[in-house]
């Protein structure tokens, strides 16, 4: 019978933590594909109302709606891997900071579109 549990973080001689044998949590993945999503709708939805000089057609705006919702799912799941335990977190955070940066810019953009 061993000290260790099946994946708990492991320290060797030294005692610092070795990250390369603790799996990656199931959620992250999921977290950090959501926000890549957000991500790529935002880019189209930007770039189709740039070219479009602010006329943005009802199939662009959608896309950029559909881009915050996204970016809302990602700090979801983000979150949900952050409650997983003894797992390597990496993805879940790069997921949550950039739903979180693309939730912020899209409820200030469309603050600004209301003039408040």
């Amino acid at each position: 019978m061993t000290m260790f549990k099946k994946n708990t973080l492991r320290r060797g001689r030294d005692n610092r933590i070795s990250y390369i044998r603790v799996k990656m949590a199931e959620n992250g993945y999921i977290s950090l594909g959501t926000a890549a999503a957000a991500l790529l709708f935002a880019v189209t939805g930007m770039t189709v109302s740039v070219k479009n000089q602010g006329n943005t057609p009802a199939w662009a705006v959608s896309v950029c709606f559909t881009s915050l919702v996204f970016s809302v799912a990602a700090l979801f799941w983000g979150w949900r891997a952050l409650k997983e335990k003894d797992k390597n977190y990496i993805m879940a955070k790069i997921g949550i900071a950039v739903g979180g940066v693309l939730a912020i810019f899209w409820i200030l953009l469309s603050l600004v579109g209301l003039r408040l």
